[in-house]
């Protein structure tokens, strides 16, 4: 390699790939292989590339952009990764082992003597190593060995009575008003959930959730590359089937979950329950593969940090919603319309204490869940914030502790009991519980968008006026939730006008500015540019003038008000107005 070549080659690699040039011949290391473009050859081919993936947009994803008023409908991230590019790596022997879309880049093993030689080609951005860090793991729960049809334990006064018997759940389920809204009728029913875990052990079998259908095409295993989410000789793929009977379990009298009556898809992305070290790579194209599904919700129970910085790893510092990979994926999900639902993490009476990633993500984009016991105490192993960045974490509360799930034990040379209970604790049953609630939700506001089911349950929780760094804005309220009176935002994409996005998203208050471009596509009219809260209430108008077709405007904004004060960080829309035309793009605001 001449000299020249090797200086741009060394400037690819990420400064944590700098001392892997000098290891040992052999060394091989995981690293994600970032993509210059999209293979495109000139502005034209990217705007018909861009044309082809939103004509290939599934019906499910189409509506569920245009009911979250996703603008525009289709962006670089929905751009497929050059399938050429991956050819070009395999033929070196570099075949890609995960591929991303949405950060346009692959995992390949490399041998340490050739990281100089991959990032030399042309169209290789970057090099970076794959990211590793700790999974937060449930904290000890009754073991599995003494699961069986036994009672279900009291939880405080018994709960007023309802059209469902939810048999062991009862209690659990009426601490976060679902019952009020199952009542109301509405299970969930039309709403796709993604539920994104470590594998889904005996959920066909069970009796609380054998009868949940799972529509073919809906089941992927990302870690061993296939479509299959069960494996019962391996006793670490049952975690998702507890999650999965939170929500989806539907055995009245029984035991009935919280989101009964809605879709499901089931994804593999973690590697195995019991293991310390994993990679995000798979949650994030589990959330490509629910976007693509049409999904509208994703409740997750994974989550990970590390305080481990010689390796590269993350600390508590990078828990500010947009640093670690699988939060910025969460990010990208939330911004393609879906509604995401994530523990919060079980590391509160532990030396990391803190919230754990995706959690961090901003509270208008996710929903970061703890938990609470029978009496609404917070649970000692529920994670807290805040954020890195100062915000309010967790954002909602719903029961973790001794919660009752189905049966999963698949101990050797014990015959697995399909009507056997048990019970466990953990955020990581919190948030499939309060997801089932949001999931109704969607299905009985239909205008609704994402952030507005995230509003309408913090501002009904128990403590939404002095929210705290234990359970956030409260225990949810679904009963209060339903009879939220939140207005749809202002802006409806209709007629010949448009608005983008040029600048960064999410932004920093005072330290950044975010840009938009609005044109209209025929004529010459008056027009103003405003940016808007979450209940359509104006903020700040931007610009203010005549729109000639052919001669599009930007405008900036710096985050704050009319009155020249900082804007509260969250989730804004940017609209365009000519005449009876409007549109609008969102953006994030950060501290």
């Amino acid at each position: 390699m001449r000299a020249g070549s090797s200086d741009r080659a060394s400037a690819k690699l990420d400064p944590r790939l700098v001392s892997a040039l000098t290891e040992p011949s052999g060394s091989r290391l995981d690293v994600w292989v970032s993509f210059l473009d999209h293979g495109e050859r000139d502005a034209a081919d990217r705007a018909a590339m861009l044309a082809r993936a939103e004509a290939q947009l599934a019906p499910r994803n189409r509506a569920r952009r245009l009911k979250a008023r996703v603008s525009p409908l289709v962006d670089e991230r929905d751009l497929p990764v050059s399938p050429a590019y991956l050819q070009a790596l395999g033929e070196r022997g570099l075949a890609p082992h995960a591929v991303s879309r949405w950060f346009n880049r692959a995992t390949v093993v490399v041998p340490a003597d050739r990281l100089l030689e991959i990032a030399d080609i042309a169209f290789v951005a970057r090099l970076a190593p794959v990211e590793r860090v700790w999974r937060s793991l449930d904290p000890q729960g009754v073991p599995p060995e003494a699961w069986g049809a036994q009672p279900a334990p009291a939880r405080g006064r018994a709960p007023a009575a309802t059209a469902i018997d939810y048999g062991r759940m009862r209690a659990v389920l009426a601490q976060i008003g679902v019952p009020a809204v199952h009542d109301s009728g509405y299970t969930g029913a039309g709403v796709l959930v993604c539920i994104l875990d470590a594998g889904f052990n005996f959920h066909e079998r069970h009796e609380a959730l054998r009868d949940v259908i799972i529509r073919p095409g809906r089941t992927r295993d990302f870690v061993d590359g296939d479509t299959t989410v069960t494996d019962e000789g391996d006793s670490g793929l049952d975690h998702g089937a507890l999650v999965m009977g939170c929500i989806a379990g539907n055995k009245p009298g029984v035991y009935v979950g919280s989101g009964f009556g809605a879709e499901f898809a089931l994804a593999r992305t973690e590697a195995d329950a019991f293991e310390s070290r994993v990679e995000e790579v798979y949650w994030e194209q589990g959330a490509e593969w629910a976007d693509s599904l049409g999904a509208d919700l994703i409740t997750s129970s994974l989550g990970y940090f590390t305080f481990d910085p010689g390796q590269g790893d993350y600390a508590y510092a990078d828990m500010d919603g947009h640093t670690t990979i699988i939060s910025r994926a969460a990010e990208i999900a939330a911004s393609k319309g879906i509604l995401v639902v994530n523990a919060v993490g079980n590391e509160g009476n532990k030396s990391w204490h803190y919230l754990i990633a995706p959690a961090d993500v901003n509270g208008d984009s996710l929903i970061a869940v703890g938990a609470v016991n029978g009496s609404g105490l917070p649970a000692s192993f529920s994670s807290f914030g805040p954020s890195a960045d100062g915000r309010i974490k967790p954002d909602l509360a719903a029961g973790g502790v001794s919660i009752p799930v189905v049966g999963t034990d698949s101990i050797v040379g014990i015959p697995y009991d399909p009507t056997a209970y048990g019970e466990n604790s953990g955020t990581s049953l919190a948030a499939p519980i309060l997801a089932g609630l949001a999931a109704c939700l969607l299905q009985a506001r239909p205008s609704w968008t994402p952030q507005q089911v995230i509003l309408a349950l913090r501002e009904t929780a128990s403590q939404f006026a002095h929210p705290d760094f234990r359970v956030g804005y409260g225990i949810a309220n679904g009963a209060q939730a339903l009879r939220w009176p939140i207005p749809p935002p202002d802006f409806v994409p209709r007629g010949s006008v448009d608005i983008a996005l040029r600048g960064p998203n999410p932004f920093g208050a005072g330290t950044e500015l975010t840009t938009v471009i609005f044109a209209v596509a025929s004529g010459s009219s008056s027009a103003r540019v405003r940016v808007y809260d979450c209940l359509g209430r104006r903020v700040r108008q931007l610009w203010s003038g005549t729109l000639t077709a052919g001669s599009p405007q930007a405008a900036d904004w710096d985050g704050r008000d009319d009155d020249g004060d900082a804007a509260r960080p969250g989730l804004y829309w940017i609209g365009v107005e000519v005449g009876e035309n409007r549109a609008a793009t969102r953006v994030v605001l950060l501290r």
